[in-house]
């Protein structure tokens, strides 16, 4: 019998699942409503650091495996998943 993945609906209880998902680097897949990236923050190649760079208005920031950081508007989310845990907000 195959176990449903858990379904997580509102931001706040995203936010723990989120953290765990930073901490431990996990590869994730995120779904937008509209396929279009608001913003790319380019990073120093040497240290692998950001540029500066003011995210006051950031909701979401992505790494991409080629070392791109994403950010995305949170109404533009339809879903964030790492395959076993799945954040859908309402």
């Amino acid at each position: 019998m195959r176990r449903a993945k858990k379904t997580v609906r509102s931001w706040k209880q995203a936010q723990a699942l989120l953290e765990q998902w930073r901490r431990d680097l996990a590869n994730i897949n995120v779904e937008l409503k509209r396929p279009r990236v608001i913003d790319v923050v380019p990073i120093d190649f040497v240290s692998g650091e950001l540029v500066e760079r003011d995210f006051t208005n950031a909701d979401v920031t992505v790494r991409r495996s080629s070392g791109a950081i994403l950010v995305i508007d949170n109404y533009e989310i339809a879903a964030i998943s790492d395959g076993k845990k799945r954040f859908e907000p309402v």
